[in-house]
């Protein structure tokens, strides 16, 4: 049997972080050469024949995870992680890079995944709700990230809808965000879910990462978005972009599982 390892920030309330794993959105247990567990990302290193990380902006902690130092000629993959630094000379990035055989990134360069890696968005673009999004109910939704708003000062006007990206179920937020024609967020998932549901988004950055969707939200400030919502944009192209893209770095992970099963005389 091939054994699987997903490892992510599985043990969290940030929503994004929680549900970003491929384990969550393909049936690898249908395989019946394959064992296949999720775990958290800071947990033990498993034993395991492929080890798949992310996804999520985890490098630096890539870099201290026990899994990966293990070696024996097990394969480590990265699916989805965010590869833009705000220090691209990080030794921990770099550490990290290297430990990994193959790398989907979630950022787009212009040309590909950032960093000369496979563009490979979010595997959470393959949840069944993208398929067909309920209705929008309000003009305008907030979507915050519950530890950067108040940093950022960001506030919401009594009577706008908001909900922050701790603690509700996927379920919950997805509807939520659904639930507005235009959205507002400073979380990346929350734009990122937001844009592949075709509603006009209006990003509030605060870091380099939410400069590299494959196609951009509009963009605005925390202190002044209430007068900017002209600026919001929809990318109603931008879910199949991501099914294909997913789908096509899952065939990648397919060969090097049949790769391994082979190995093994299987």
């Amino acid at each position: 049997m091939i054994r699987l390892s997903f490892q992510h920030l599985r043990d969290t309330r940030n929503i994004g972080d929680r549900w970003c794993s491929p384990f969550d959105y393909f049936d690898w247990a249908a395989d019946p050469r394959i064992v296949a567990q999720a775990g958290d990302l800071h947990a033990p290193g498993d034993d395991y024949d492929i080890g798949i990380f992310g996804g999520g902006k985890i490098m630096r902690d890539l870099a201290r995870s026990p899994a990966l130092r293990l070696g024996g000629g097990r394969v480590n993959i990265g699916w989805g992680l965010s590869t833009v630094q705000r220090n691209p000379l990080s030794l921990a990035y770099w550490r990290a890079r290297r430990r990994l055989d193959l790398i989907g990134s979630r950022d787009w360069d212009g040309t590909g995944g950032a960093g000369g890696c496979d563009w490979t968005p979010c595997a959470s673009s393959e949840h069944r709700l993208f398929d067909a999004p309920p209705p929008p109910q309000h003009t305008v939704v907030v979507y915050t990230h519950k530890s950067k708003s108040a940093k950022m000062g960001l506030q919401v006007p009594d009577g706008i809808p908001q909900r922050n990206n701790h603690g509700a179920t996927l379920d919950e937020a997805l509807a939520f965000i659904a639930s507005g024609e235009t959205v507002v967020s400073n979380s990346y998932h929350g734009v990122f879910w937001a844009l592949l549901m075709g509603r006009r988004v209006l990003c509030l950055p605060f870091s380099n990462k939410f400069s590299h969707y494959r196609l951009p939200p509009g963009y605005g400030t925390a202190a002044g978005w209430t007068g900017q919502l002209a600026k919001a944009q929809a990318q109603p192209d931008l879910l199949e972009l991501c099914r294909t893209a997913t789908r096509r770095f899952k065939a990648k992970v397919d060969a090097q599982i049949e790769q391994a099963v082979q190995r093994r005389g299987g």
